[in-house]
């Protein structure tokens, strides 16, 4: 499925099935909380509002591009993360001891499809029904909100790569957590005990095992919607492939080869490699139209829905208007300019190893020179990879 702002009868579904979750998750819970039937009536209608107003706010963070992931992100993985966060929050209340339910993890889970005021609002709308369903105190209630908080700007950095970046953040996860749960019982109870440390350590652990299961399993929906959207666009007989062929099968041979030198230069630098083919293959697309080759481009990418990073690499083409801004890209411009250069000259020009060499070491060192790629995020040491691996490469084969 390709995501559009057009109408879509399974938006429709999944809208009507998220209703269905706000609905049956509330009865759980006031079912949790011996709700009487006239206070019930009453969160029924509270949850009516909210989710009215909150599909109309992640209708409009769409339309505006700001959910994370903005092309992958379906409605069926709303649908999920609505599902686990109704789950923890019933569990937490049902189960957990009085200040020491992991509510951090909330906006943590959300932030994998919504952005942060979304994930904040989401979040601490369940800790206010949560609090009425149970009559919570004021402390509990300011707890609970202060975890909400925390976990909101922890979410950036747990979503990053770097392996001790996130085991800096799991360490202030679980610290944050215990910190937070004995501070306000003590503020309730004035007084402490080893018992509560335990709880409190416990609520932290809970926490980090939560994150550490979910996060990277909600990360991988992602990454498979985006392989299926790639591979989509790249099939043979997708109907604009059809069309660069119609228009030259030589435009189209070389959409190919630098599509494939563009996966494997991806992949060797661990960059995004089905973006890196999808973006070379259609990055002269607009040559079937003529000029303004980036304006038609762009325009036919719309009209097909290509995903936004993908018209970002179209965008920047041959870095005429804007310079590469994505290491994908960047790779995109030196590949198409490598390989166009090779295919300038004849078959009998290139069977020499060493004068496809010296073209290819000339063409992307003069790129580099002229700060091509200074923008793009490329360390010294991808660029020389990159380089390397096209210098290698029998590129006319």
């Amino acid at each position: 499925m390709r995501h559009t702002d057009r109408f879509s009868s399974m938006r429709v579904f999944y809208t009507i099935l998220i209703c269905l979750i706000f609905i049956v998750s509330n009865t759980l819970l006031c079912s949790f909380a011996s709700v009487l039937i006239d206070k019930y009536i009453c969160l029924i209608a509270i949850n009516i509002c909210f989710f009215c107003l909150f599909m109309l706010l992640i209708i409009r963070r769409r339309l505006e591009n700001k959910l994370p992931e903005y092309n992958y992100i379906s409605y069926s993985k709303i649908a999920i993360v609505t599902v686990i966060n109704w789950a923890i929050t019933i569990i937490c209340s049902a189960f957990a001891p009085d200040f020491f339910a992991p509510m951090i993890v909330l906006p943590i889970i959300a932030s994998s499809v919504f952005d942060d005021s979304i994930a904040n609002a989401f979040s601490l709308y369940l800790v206010i029904i949560t609090s009425v369903c149970f009559d919570y105190n004021v402390y509990m209630v300011i707890c609970y909100i202060t975890m909400i908080l925390f976990g909101n700007m922890l979410t950036g950095f747990l979503k990053k790569s770097e392996n001790i970046q996130k085991l800096y953040s799991m360490l202030l996860l679980l610290a944050i957590t215990t910190l937070i749960s004995i501070i306000f019982y003590y503020f309730n109870y004035l007084e402490l005990k080893f018992s509560v440390l335990i709880y409190g350590l416990m609520s932290g652990i809970i926490a980090c095992l939560i994150t550490v299961a979910l996060l990277p399993l909600l990360g991988l929906m992602v990454t498979k919607e985006q392989n299926i959207v790639y591979e989509a666009y790249l099939d043979p007989d997708f109907s604009l492939c059809n069309e660069i062929r119609k228009f030259s099968f030589i435009e189209y041979q070389h959409a190919k080869r630098i599509s494939e030198l563009s996966k494997k230069c991806a992949k060797a630098i661990n960059a995004n490699e089905g973006l890196a083919a999808c973006g070379a293959f259609y990055y002269r697309l607009g040559k079937i139209e003529g000029e303004p080759i980036i304006d038609n481009a762009i325009r036919i990418a719309n009209n097909y829905c290509f995903p936004n990073d993908v018209i970002q690499i179209m965008s920047e083409y041959g870095g005429i208007v804007s310079l590469p801004s994505t290491k994908e890209s960047a790779i995109v411009h030196m590949v198409d300019s490598v390989v166009t250069k090779v295919e300038l000259f004849d078959s009998d020009s290139m069977s020499s190893s060493w004068n496809q060499n010296m073209v290819i070491y000339q063409t992307i060192n003069e790129l580099s020179q002229k700060g091509f790629y200074d923008n793009s995020g490329l360390t010294m040491n991808q660029f020389l990879v990159i380089r390397e691996i096209l210098a290698n490469e029998d590129i006319l084969a």
